[in-house]
């Protein structure tokens, strides 16, 4: 009686620890970030608001290693009273990798990599003196390494958050810009950079679904 209670307490054990990273687990997430500032004095304000989402499908090829493919958009606004407007939106995509460590029952820890692209529109238009209207346009190259807390509410449900990441990130944008006499004129700049961030520096989350 004794051994066939622990052989029932193993087994619901293991299936708490690891029923939802099984080889051959679909995963179909989404995910949202989304910021919002505002700062305001005797003769300004000052708005900042910053979304972003995806929609992603990963599969596990074995028992807690999954791959993945997630679709990126992402929209920031910003306005400084009526004298400017600045408005960007971004597409891309991420091919990532994924390693699942057990910590507790159905909470887990990840760390992986990921590899993507991204295209970015910014249109800014300046009511001041001078009106003036400057487009930016932008192709991002980025591989990163990350890291970060998923916890398997149920055998189909699942919350992911990513708590540090670092990234190599290679940008070229082109500036055209028209000022109030029509004079246009035409800019390109190119970037190579190492950045990280911090423990909880940017605390977006997802939402798997799992088949």
């Amino acid at each position: 009686m004794k051994k066939q209670l622990l052989i029932t307490a193993m087994a619901v054990g293991i299936s708490l620890c690891g029923f939802a990273q099984t080889k051959g687990t679909n995963a179909l997430s989404f995910g949202v970030n989304t910021t919002t500032n505002k700062s305001s004095g005797n003769n300004y304000e000052i708005k900042s608001k910053n979304n972003s989402f995806t929609l992603g499908y990963g599969f596990f090829f074995k028992d807690n290693d999954k791959i993945g493919l997630d679709l990126i958009y992402g929209l920031t606004k910003n306005s400084s009273g009526n004298d400017s407007h600045q408005e960007q939106k971004s597409y891309g995509g991420n091919l990532s990798y994924q390693h699942y460590f057990p910590l507790v029952k159905t909470l887990f820890a990840y760390a992986g990599g990921k590899a993507g692209y991204t295209y970015s529109k910014n249109n800014n238009l300046y009511n001041n003196t001078y009106p003036q209207v400057t487009n930016f346009t932008s192709n991002q190259y980025a591989i990163g390494a990350y890291g970060g807390i998923t916890w398997f509410v149920s055998k189909r449900f699942a919350l992911e958050t990513s708590l540090l990441s670092a990234d190599i990130v290679y940008n070229k944008t082109e500036q055209n810009e028209i000022n109030a006499n029509n004079y246009f004129t035409k800019n390109e700049y190119t970037s190579f950079n190492l950045s990280s961030q911090g423990f909880i520096n940017n605390l977006g989350f997802k939402i798997y679904i799992l088949f």
